[in-house]
């Protein structure tokens, strides 16, 4: 599961804050506010918009769009499956900091996991620490690769 929260800023009035939780990656975002289920939001033919519910102004389903698609969770998997497409048949969100690998049947575990480790640190936010299960399809057995939040030298 996986739960974000947005505060819409409105110009002389409160500030008002949402809770969005998503189930799975395949999961539109169910919004709250408070203990009260607001609707539901999804991105429909790349606009954010309420699928359930009516009680969201639509500059606030947009705000949630925005901040939905600036998170890591959002690009990182096709990031990686883009960098080693040799390698990667899928990448499963488990949560915020934990993903799911998969790789093709005929790809070399160890092989991947020297690329992977050198490569992951470029590709995913620095101050995250992540924590990534790599597996090859239809086999059991995986092992799994942390990358460490690391601090800027030069910051």
């Amino acid at each position: 599961m996986i739960e974000l929260t947005y505060v819409f800023e409105q110009e002389f009035l409160e500030d008002a804050s949402y809770q969005l939780i998503r189930a799975s990656t395949e999961d539109p975002w169910l919004v709250l506010s408070g203990c009260k289920v607001l609707g539901i939001i999804d991105e429909v033919e790349g606009s954010w918009t309420q699928i359930v519910g009516g009680d969201i102004p639509p500059v606030a389903i947009e705000g949630m769009g925005d901040l939905i698609n600036m998170q890591q969770f959002t690009w990182l998997p096709n990031l990686i499956k883009k960098q080693w497409p040799k390698y990667v048949l899928d990448v499963v969100v488990e949560n915020v900091d934990r993903y799911e690998i998969i790789c093709h049947k005929e790809a070399c575990p160890k092989r991947f996991q020297q690329r992977f480790i050198l490569g992951i640190h470029a590709l995913a936010q620095r101050e995250s620490a992540l924590v990534f299960k790599i597996r090859c399809f239809q086999k059991s057995d995986s092992y799994e690769v942390v990358k460490a939040p690391s601090i800027d030298r030069y910051v």
